[in-house]
C-alpha cells in the first residue's frame, strides 16, 4: 500500500475500490485495523503535538478526508529551486495556482493522493461494506438526541444493516462499555467523541475489544446523518468548497451566530488560512533543511 508523509502524518494513497477490498478482508480476517480519517485539522494538530502525531502513524489505515489534504500533498510533491528568494516566490506561486485547481481543474490534485474520502462518506462506504458482510455495527458517543436517531436513519439507508448497539455521551464506565461491545459481537465500531479523544480511544481499548475487526472515528458525521448539520451541495463538495458552505451553517431564526457556528467559525479559520500558511512555510523551512540552511 503506498504512502507519503505530509506535515509529519502518513497517509495512504488508496483509491475507494482499493479500500472496499481493504474493508472486505479485514471483517472476514482475523486482524484489528484501525482507520484514521485524516484532515487538515489533524495535519495541523501533529505538527504541535507528538502524542497524535505517533498516535495516528500508528494507525493501520489513514485516508485522506477532504480536498485540502490533496492540495497539500499535490503542493508539497512539487519541486523548488535552492536560490532562496527565488524559491520563496515560487512556493507562494505553485500555492495559488494549484489552490485554483481546486475549483477549475480538481483531477490537478489527485496524485499522489488519488482520491479522498469526505466526511460521512467514508463511513457509509464502511457501513455498506459491513452490510453485505453481515458484519454487526456499534455506534459510540456524539449526544443523546443525536445517538437515538442516528440508528434508524442508518437502517432507513442500509436496510440489512445490524446494528448491535449504541451507547451516548462522551463520559460514561469505560469499562461496562468495552462489555457491552464484546458481547454485542460487533465487527465494526464507530467513535463519536471528536478529535482527538476518538483516536486516543480507539488507541487505548481496541486490544479489549474481542470481536471489533474495523474501528475508525467519525467526528461530526452522526450529527450530519441526525440532521443537527447540513451537507454542502454536491457542487460545492466537488469542487472541495464545504469549508464555505459551513460559514453559513448553524445561525439561528433571526439569522445571529450562534455558539455552534461560532466554533465552526473557528474551525474554518484553521482549516483554511492558517492550513494553507502553515503549508506553504513548512515547505520553504524543510527545502532549507535539506540543503542545510534552516
Amino acid at each position: 500500500m503506498k504512502s507519503i508523509e505530509l506535515l509529519n502524518l502518513r497517509i495512504d494513497c488508496l483509491k475507494a475500490d482499493e479500500f472496499r477490498e481493504l474493508l472486505k478482508e479485514s471483517y472476514q480476517g482475523s486482524n484489528k485495523i484501525k482507520v484514521g480519517k485524516i484532515n487538515t485539522e489533524f495535519l495541523l494538530r501533529a505538527i504541535n503535538s507528538k502524542e497524535f502525531e505517533e498516535t495516528i502513524n500508528k494507525f493501520d489505515v489513514n485516508i485522506a478526508d477532504g480536498a485540502g489534504v490533496l492540495w497539500a500533498a499535490k503542493y508539497m510533491s512539487l519541486p523548488v529551486t535552492n536560490v532562496y528568494i527565488l524559491r520563496q516566490i515560487q512556493a507562494v506561486w505553485q500555492m495559488i495556482y494549484t489552490g485554483a485547481s481546486l475549483v477549475f481543474k480538481p483531477g490537478y490534485t489527485t496524485d499522489p493522493i488519488p482520491e479522498r474520502f469526505p466526511g460521512v462518506e467514508a463511513m457509509y462506504l464502511m457501513l455498506g461494506i459491513a452490510e453485505g458482510n453481515q458484519t454487526p455495527v456499534y455506534l459510540l458517543g456524539a449526544e443523546k438526541k443525536v445517538s437515538d436517531i442516528v440508528p434508524g436513519r442508518l437502517k432507513q439507508r442500509f436496510p440489512k444493516l445490524v446494528i448491535a448497539g449504541h451507547h451516548a455521551g462522551y463520559d460514561f464506565d469505560n469499562e461496562a462499555v468495552i462489555k457491552e461491545i464484546n458481547e454485542s459481537k460487533a465487527g465494526l465500531v464507530i467513535v463519536a467523541f471528536g478529535s482527538p479523544k476518538q483516536e486516543y480511544w480507539i488507541r487505548d481499548n481496541i486490544d479489549k475489544l474481542i470481536n471489533i475487526k474495523v474501528a475508525v472515528g467519525e467526528g461530526g458525521s452522526f450529527d450530519f446523518i441526525a440532521g443537527e448539520n447540513k451537507r454542502a451541495p454536491e457542487w460545492m463538495k466537488r469542487a472541495g468548497l464545504e469549508w464555505f458552505w459551513r460559514m453559513f451553517m448553524n445561525t439561528n431564526k433571526t439569522g445571529e451566530i450562534n455558539s455552534r457556528a461560532k466554533r465552526r467559525y473557528g474551525r474554518v479559520w484553521q482549516a483554511v488560512p492558517v492550513f494553507i500558511y502553515t503549508v506553504v512555510r513548512y515547505k520553504i523551512r524543510s527545502t532549507e533543511n535539506e540543503n542545510g540552511k534552516g
